[in-house]
């Protein structure tokens, strides 16, 4: 639902919810799977706060999530969580703390660890590494996830539903290669992710992080476009996540690009 419903609406819901999850597990059902329900549910209602730009609830759902997946007693689910955790700090600019809980999601993987767990994560530390300039950290940590991107059977394991495979891979490096100055091979990267990536706030985080790309290689109008078309989605889905990262390309931008103006005003009808 999180892909087709707005956060606005979808994320009360979720905290519903979870308020009702945590009085059913706790009340009756105090077991690995209790407890593994109410770490997904807090997740979702994590991620869901995030999008909505209320970072505060985001990082408080985060841990319960951890909390609740430590109890139970699931170390696939403890690394998931933790990681997810770890990424967000990065995207909210706390590299160095966001490599912290990274490292730490690494402590909880063993040798049954599915080779997509093992690719997220090294793709997630890329990104961190990226975001701190340390070129050899990212290029090793790139090559960890392409390594195990390609070791993976066609079963995939919860908490991973979905099979991580390079294209996706390949959205992490092109993001990684874009914080290094990597420019080409940021654009490749993001070449081959973007055609396979069909949700619409995913895709539209996705064109912001490319149209930052253009505006460092001074291909504004490509930017400007780009960003109108994910600024249309964060406004129709109620991600303040989106329309934030449009907001900061934007004071990056000139005023002679195509379409500033349409972007301006979409900008402006926000305040109105």
């Amino acid at each position: 639902m999180e892909s087709s419903v707005s956060s606005q609406y979808l994320a009360p819901a979720a905290e519903g919810h979870l308020r009702l999850a945590k009085q059913v597990v706790h009340e009756k059902v105090r077991s690995s799977k209790g407890f593994s329900t109410l770490s997904e549910i807090a997740g979702l209602a994590a991620w869901l706060a995030a999008d909505r730009g209320d970072s505060a609830t985001a990082r408080a759902r985060y841990k319960e999530s951890i909390r609740y997946a430590e109890s139970s007693r699931n170390s696939l689910l403890v690394s998931y969580m933790t990681a997810s955790l770890g990424h967000y700090a990065v995207e909210m600019g706390d590299p160095r703390q966001g490599l912290h809980l990274l490292d730490r999601a690494a402590q909880y993987q063993d040798g049954h660890t599915p080779a997509a767990a093992r690719a997220w994560l090294a793709s997630l530390r890329a990104v961190a590494f990226g975001a701190m300039g340390d070129r050899a950290q990212t290029l090793d940590a790139l090559r960890t996830a392409q390594r195990n991107t390609d070791r993976q059977t066609s079963d995939a394991q919860w908490p991973w539903v979905f099979a991580f495979t390079s294209a996706k891979a390949a959205r992490y490096q092109s993001t990684a290669l874009a914080a290094l100055g990597d420019y080409s091979g940021s654009r490749a990267a993001y070449t081959a992710a973007i055609p396979t990536i069909t949700a619409p706030k995913p895709l539209a985080l996705a064109k912001v992080e490319f149209a930052d790309l253009m505006v460092s290689m001074r291909q504004e109008d490509e930017a400007c476009r780009l960003a109108v078309e994910a600024l249309q989605v964060g406004k129709q889905y109620g991600s303040e996540k989106i329309v934030e990262r449009v907001r900061d390309l934007r004071s990056r931008m000139g005023t002679m690009c195509r379409d500033a103006k349409l972007l301006d005003r979409m900008l402006i009808d926000l305040y109105d």
